[in-house]
């Protein structure tokens, strides 16, 4: 007698319901370890000693905090002013005086028109209009007409 209890794979045992995704869970990219990496990429860590350091594959490392890895130092100088700032209007003055280094270094007005090109303003097209009077002023020149096309400057000569 058969027991017809459900189904069955192909080789007679009852059917299993897997019970939820298997493997690994996905790494989630966190605002701290962000930060770690791009204060070990500052100081000159290689891609290999993070990762080791963090506990993360390269992939992953590269996958998840590559802009980080692109420009760490900048950021973490970024960072690190933006906390001396903060000291500085507490009041301290070695944070006023770092600030006061980084402004003198930094230049604001040098940056900005280092990084963007000069701005040369367009010459303002001609319309239509303006284009076929133009054209007309030289339309004689280098042809058989010559000067037959221009205007008379005067009223015509009268004949004596």
């Amino acid at each position: 007698m058969s027991d017809d209890s459900g189904p069955t794979d192909l080789f007679g045992d009852p059917w299993v319901e897997a019970r939820g995704r298997g493997g690994r869970k996905r790494h989630r990219r966190l605002p701290q370890v962000a930060e770690k990496v791009g204060v070990l990429r500052a100081t000159g860590a290689t891609v290999e000693a993070i990762a080791s350091r963090l506990g993360l594959s390269e992939p992953t490392l590269r996958k998840y905090y590559f802009r980080e890895l692109r420009s760490g130092s900048e950021i973490a100088r970024q960072v690190l002013t933006e906390a001396m700032w903060k000291k500085a209007l507490a009041g301290n003055v070695s944070a006023a005086n770092y600030i006061r280094q980084e402004m003198a270094r930094g230049d604001a007005e040098a940056f900005l028109t280092s990084s963007r090109p000069a701005h040369t303003p367009r010459p303002t097209p001609t319309g239509k209009k303006e284009a076929a009077q133009l054209a007309a002023t030289t339309a004689g020149q280098g042809t058989d007409w010559g000067d037959d096309l221009l205007a008379p400057d005067a009223a015509p000569a009268t004949i004596q």
